[in-house]
């Protein structure tokens, strides 16, 4: 029968039972016997060499400062482990670092090794164990103006893409709700109308209801766009009252802008002067840039005609009192995400929770869209300032658009995203072989 194995000794509440001094007694009685095996060990196997030079002392191996260290914590008698606090505990109260012992208190009690021991104990002194616990899990607080906004694809997309504004038909209160057509049923009116008048749009790319009234529809191409926005609409469409509704302003597609013009020339006289060159021109504005010292600015306007802005795009010259000024595109900016319920940037508003309230002074809206602004004062969904919740001047906003303009042009530089033409229509769908399997 096999005896039960003794348990091992708890070496724990062993070495706590000495003291410091003694603990000290005992390393320097190991080391002692170590050096005086290793001097037996080198006489026996090399006898020749001793008898050769009887006056050489054998070469001591001194503990080094690594050595020194990586004896455990029971040697240099640490607080029992049952005394030892929790994390919380240590972070919670104030951290004493252990009083060290001097340096001739070590193992190698040489005068010539005193100074660089001590000096290597100063250079590799470390901050305690509890210091390092907390250095380690307490987490880096950032301030919130530093906070790093997140971008999902979607939002990237987006930021480039440069869709044609829609144009809305409206039925008037004559039409009962009854005889509202359908979508379809309006989609094919507006092709009739636009044979019937031999106006040369090919197709919509879309058109849907947006009201109980109201249906939207746009256009793929530029050129289609502009015949319908200097088209003048009829007040009927298949004998039924109607009222059509086009975009105040032409898209920025259109926009063009002449640089460099000079400060003694009167914004008056150089539209007059675009004028001459190009008569469609409409929208007129000026572009100062405060952060640049020079002493010139831009015109940006925008053209009614396809052909002529092609033509003065190609040129990429206009003559301006005696100046012969480069003329360029107006490069817009990013398209921000935001949610048209709560006003807020980031996400849109099918993802949103909030009740749609107002624009300018974010009061909910009360039986679907009967509201009224209280005062004057607008409140910013962003920073509750006293603007729009868009506006530029926000500095969520500017915050928001620096982060978005980085984003943008790595995925751009990446190519997981691109830019897309204004007006320009997705592909259509294609069937694969696997898609409708029987």
């Amino acid at each position: 029968m096999i005896p039960n194995p003794t348990p091992p000794p708890d070496l724990t509440s062993f070495f706590n039972r000495f003291s410091n001094e003694e603990l000290h007694q005992i390393g320097l009685a190991l080391i002692q016997q170590s050096q005086h095996s290793f001097q037996t060990q080198q006489q026996v196997h090399h006898p020749a060499s001793s008898q050769r030079s009887p006056h050489r002392l054998p070469r001591i191996i001194r503990p080094s400062l690594e050595t020194i260290s990586s004896i455990p914590p029971l040697m240099n008698h640490q607080p029992n482990f049952s005394e030892v606090r929790p994390l919380m505990e240590q972070q919670t109260t104030p951290v004493t670092s252990t009083p060290r012992r001097p340096a001739s208190d070590s193992f190698d009690n040489s005068d010539g090794n005193h100074q660089r021991m001590k000096k290597s104990l100063r250079i590799n002194d470390l901050p305690p164990r509890n210091e390092q616990v907390e250095q380690h899990h307490l987490p880096t607080l950032v301030p919130p103006h530093h906070h790093q906004h997140y971008f999902t694809m979607n939002v990237l997309k987006r930021a480039v893409s440069s869709n044609l504004p829609c144009f809305f038909i409206i039925f008037g209160a004559s039409v009962e709700p009854k005889n509202i057509p359908s979508s379809i049923q309006v989609a094919i009116m507006l092709k009739k109308l636009f044979a019937d008048n031999q106006i040369p749009i090919k197709e919509l790319s879309m058109c849907v209801q947006a009201g109980e009234r109201r249906f939207k529809f746009p256009v793929g191409d530029k050129a289609n766009f502009l015949t319908l926005f200097n088209w003048i609409w009829p007040e009927e469409i298949d004998n039924k009252k109607t009222e059509f509704i086009k975009p105040h302003t032409l898209p920025d597609c259109y926009a063009l802008v002449v640089r460099y013009v000079p400060l003694d020339i009167n914004q008056d006289i150089a539209r007059q002067e675009i004028l001459k060159a190009i008569p469609a021109a409409v929208g007129f504005s000026s572009i100062h840039y405060h952060h640049r010292q020079r002493p010139s600015y831009d015109i940006r306007f925008t053209v009614r005609s396809l052909e002529q802005y092609q033509t003065a795009l190609e040129l990429g010259r206009l003559s301006i009192g005696q100046h012969y000024l480069p003329l360029t595109t107006f490069l817009t900016g990013y398209r921000l995400t935001y949610c048209t319920a709560c006003w807020k940037i980031g996400h849109k508003g099918d993802k949103c929770q909030s009740p749609v309230s107002c624009r300018k002074c974010l009061g909910s809206y009360t039986n679907g869209v009967n509201h009224s602004c209280q005062n004057d004062t607008f409140i910013c969904a962003q920073c509750g300032g006293n603007h729009f919740s868009l506006d530029s001047i926000c500095p969520v906003v500017k915050k928001y658009r620096e982060e978005l303009k980085l984003a943008v042009g790595k995925a751009l530089a990446s190519g997981a995203i691109r830019r897309s033409a204004p007006g320009e229509v997705s592909h259509p769908f294609q069937q694969q072989t696997n898609d409708f399997p029987l």
